[in-house]
């Protein structure tokens, strides 16, 4: 009889265990559903942010851009307030305003004439676009390169090839523009190290030729 008492004991403690457990699930799904609320909102929030700064930059869904650091290509998928998402190969990643450039040239008219950010500037009446120059000369010579003279001693060659970098980054946009580097015969160095970055870095939205002695022609797909 005892024992039968016992287990009564054991079923009721269980029953009781049981309530507990069902009435704290009750108020935690109560007190997480506030939360997933306010999560939903600042969600919607940010989405409405993102159309709006999508709107001002003149950005939309579909779009090629190319990144400035890895030159990779891709379309853009979202607009935030802060970034974007851009796929590439698949693989959705999000990029900083100023971190990439719409590549076909109307597009990039309404990004307000600047990569990823600045205020666009009204066109006046009668006022015409910039026409974009089909060919130019790039003479990377340490004295002809703006501030070339400023640059350390020793450190010639980065200063040059940084400056080749941003020339190449600032026009990819302009698909079929053929640039000419005069990098010089010289040792060398600074062509060979133009020509290892075109391979490796630019590869996909440049291609090159050797020109005339000391000159490299590179063209921008």
């Amino acid at each position: 009889m005892s024992k039968f008492n016992d287990l009564s004991a054991l079923k009721g403690l269980k029953k009781e265990l049981e309530q507990a457990e069902n009435t704290a699930s009750q108020q935690n799904g109560k007190a997480s559903q506030p939360r997933r609320e306010k999560k939903r909102e600042l969600k919607s929030r940010e989405e409405i942010l993102g159309i709006q700064k999508a709107r001002e930059e003149g950005l939309k869904p579909g779009m090629t851009v190319t990144l400035m650091d890895t030159c990779d290509r891709g379309k853009l998928v979202k607009v935030w307030k802060d970034h974007v998402d851009v796929d590439i190969d698949g693989l959705e990643i999000p990029v900083p305003f100023g971190g990439f450039i719409v590549n076909v040239a109307e597009e990039d008219y309404r990004l307000r004439r600047s990569i990823g950010g600045a205020k666009a500037q009204k066109e006046k009446p009668g006022q015409q676009k910039a026409t974009v120059p089909s060919e130019m000369t790039v003479d990377l010579h340490i004295e002809r390169i703006p501030g070339g003279y400023d640059a350390p001693e020793g450190f010639e060659l980065p200063f040059q090839i940084d400056y080749f970098k941003r020339v190449l980054r600032e026009n990819l946009k302009h698909r079929g523009m053929r640039i000419e580097f005069v990098h010089g015969v010289g040792d060398g160095i600074l062509k060979d190290a133009m020509r290892k970055e075109l391979d490796e870095t630019f590869a996909l939205s440049c291609s090159w030729l050797p020109g005339p002695a000391g000159v490299t022609i590179v063209t921008i797909k």
